[in-house]
């Protein structure tokens, strides 16, 4: 089978220069409050990137029309993660101020690529602003930024844009707008809006402009990091909590079914399959526990109820924001939420609520079948028959899951001699891009290597991986 490797490496020339452009932000953010001092960080890291993306350009430039099939669509998406994390990675590599290993270095650029959240850093508040910044604009890029040059960019070279969307996202009911570029271009508008919004009340409620901003990110982005090492506990504020709520809460919602708000209303919204689930699984594991806290031990306290909101949908949203503090939820109930995860079409990890969903309708279906053995009905999912491609893309994703999740387990547990919990403590922070607080610093090299390669699968949803390899293996 042939692949254009010369198409996949122009593209991804491309993106490695426009993520060069991406780092004059936090350089001239830097030149407004430190009068230049972290040019020595951003000025390499930009020429370097430049070079690169170049170079690949310069090499693969054609005058044929790029012939980018369907089947290669996995390896594009793949490959742009990759690249992308590792050119994100110059900036923590070379600051002179905390001397990272490229390997770790790679490992927090792609944690915030992916908007896993977790961090290499044991002291992020002595980070240079700009540096600091730059962790923010990955989630902000991991959220949407790549997968929007993506579906920019390949429409304008007529081979698609919107079949990469739906290879990250493997619900593909959710095409909406007959173009992927309005799609993309109205969806990066709400996106910067929601931010913004999430930001100004965080300012309003007393937090620093920059750590509004950095904040406002990681909450729509379900990112996880934070500028402060206790995260937002050190802000002491139940307000500000409630706030960072709602914002993770948006951020698992499908950004689409929110658009079609704009043009169909909300009832349009509520009457969506996953929304509904969604909006359900929140409803239950807040207030449900609420209510029994209240009955048993009658001491309930709004520093709790507020605290116990925010880890909640911390949890749900695969966010990982102060996970390790359970109030009315175990650990162990927190990393089951975030395995079962929010919407597809989200900026969140997990399973997904769709999958779960039609997991349930083909089980209640074959349960129906066993005690009506006549029963000629099929599962059905937003009212619609669930064809044989989606029941085998679900199980599929599961089974892939599964064993990537107990591989990535064994293998951890050989290369850092840890315990099975924590190997499982590792690997469901990374392959869930839940990041919640490990000593990841510490760990060997062949240890980052397996949880970086989960934060990418976990981020792709797998299947895309595993298509890479394939079409690279039948190539071969």
């Amino acid at each position: 089978m042939k692949i254009d490797l010369r198409a996949i490496s122009y593209i991804n020339g491309i993106v490695i220069c426009c993520l060069a452009g991406a780092m004059l932000i936090p350089l001239v953010y830097d030149f407004f409050i430190n009068f230049g001092r972290c040019f020595k960080i951003f000025a390499p890291a930009i020429l370097a990137s430049v070079f690169l993306g170049g170079l690949i350009i310069l090499s693969c430039r054609t005058n044929e029309k790029l012939n980018i099939k369907r089947t290669d669509l996995s390896l594009l998406v793949v490959s742009i993660w990759i690249s992308s994390a590792i050119v994100c990675a110059f900036p923590f590599y070379v600051y002179p101020g905390v001397n990272l290993k490229f390997a770790s270095a790679l490992f927090e650029a792609v944690s915030g690529i992916t908007t896993t959240g977790a961090t290499v850093y044991q002291n992020v508040e002595i980070l240079p602003r700009a540096l600091n910044l730059w962790r923010f604009i990955l989630h902000f890029i991991g959220g949407v930024g790549i997968i929007a040059i993506g579906i920019v960019i390949l429409p304008i070279m007529k081979i698609g844009g919107m079949e990469l969307f739906q290879t990250e996202n493997s619900d593909k009911s959710q095409k909406f707008f007959p173009k992927a570029t309005q799609t993309i271009g109205f969806f990066i508008w709400l996106y910067v809006l929601l931010i913004g919004t999430i930001a100004l009340c965080l300012r309003l409620s007393g937090m620093p402009l920059f750590d509004s901003v950095c904040h406002g990110i990681s909450a729509i982005s379900t990112g996880g990091f934070s500028t402060k090492n206790s995260g937002i506990e050190f802000f002491n504020s139940n307000q500000i909590k409630l706030i960072m709520s709602i914002g993770m809460f948006i951020g698992g919602i499908t950004f689409l079914e929110i658009i079609k708000c704009f043009k169909n209303g909300i009832n349009s919204f509520l009457r969506n399959t996953q929304t509904n689930g969604y909006l359900k699984l929140v409803f239950f594991t807040i207030f449900v526990p609420i209510i029994v806290e209240t009955i048993v031990n009658n001491d309930i306290t709004f520093d709790g109820i507020t605290s116990h909101i925010f880890l909640t949908i911390s949890a749900i949203t695969t966010t990982g924001l102060d996970f390790s503090d359970g109030y009315m939820h175990s650990d162990t109930i927190l990393a089951t939420l975030a395995v079962i995860g929010s919407c597809s079409g989200s900026t969140t990890a997990g399973i997904k609520i769709f999958r779960i969903q039609i997991l349930f309708a083909i089980l209640a279906a074959h349960i129906k079948k066993l005690s009506h053995p006549y029963d000629a009905s099929m599962p059905k999912y937003q009212g619609k028959r669930i064809d044989e491609n989606l029941t085998h893309s679900v199980i599929a994703y599961i089974l892939a899951l599964t064993l990537t999740f107990v591989t990535s387990c064994v293998l951890l547990g050989l290369t850092e001699n840890a315990s099975f919990p924590e190997a499982v403590r590792h690997v469901t922070s990374c392959l869930f891009n839940l990041g919640y607080g490990q000593n990841f610093a510490a760990l060997h090299i062949g240890s980052k290597a397996i949880l970086i390669l989960d934060m990418i699968a976990g981020r792709l949803e797998i299947l895309p991986m595993i298509a890479s390899l394939c079409l690279l293996h039948n190539r071969a």
